[in-house]
């Protein structure tokens, strides 16, 4: 069971602010219809109706978030939350989400493990090579 504690307060302004402006898109256009039966609506009239009402709605929406949920999210808290009940079992299944053509099977080999020497436990480079002339040769030094 899931639990809703908290809005992010400007989240929900923006989600209703939208929601405002297509609530008022919806309810404009509705007036709009309406005012073709009434013949004292001009143009002027139709756009305000049609632009003014969804950016009306919108800011109308957004301010009363604003304001709301806070309000909201102290009683969220008095209540110790909203319980929400989510069924999942009809989603899609796991293995129907990723491909798997895409998705290769490879063993996983446990990486040997190289005793790290410490500086003190370094050898000199005479003892490193086979012999010591091969370390000689390998210097060269300018004469």
């Amino acid at each position: 069971m899931a639990k809703i504690t908290k809005f992010k307060v400007i989240k929900m302004a923006c989600f209703l602010g939208l929601f405002g402006v297509f609530m008022g898109l919806v309810f404009g256009i509705i007036l709009a219809i309406l005012t073709f039966f009434v013949p004292v609506v001009g143009t002027y009239k139709l756009w305000m109706i049609l632009v003014g009402v969804p950016v009306g709605y919108g800011v109308m929406m957004f301010i009363s978030a604003l304001i709301f949920t806070p309000l909201i999210n102290l009683t969220l808290k008095i209540v110790k939350g909203l319980d929400l009940d989510i069924d999942l079992t009809e989603s899609v299944p796991a293995n129907k989400l990723v491909s798997t053509n895409l998705v290769q099977k490879q063993e996983i080999k446990p990486v040997p493990k190289h005793p790290v020497k410490s500086f003190k436990d370094s050898k000199p480079i005479s003892q490193m090579t086979n012999s010591k002339t091969t370390a000689q040769n390998s210097i060269n030094p300018v004469a």
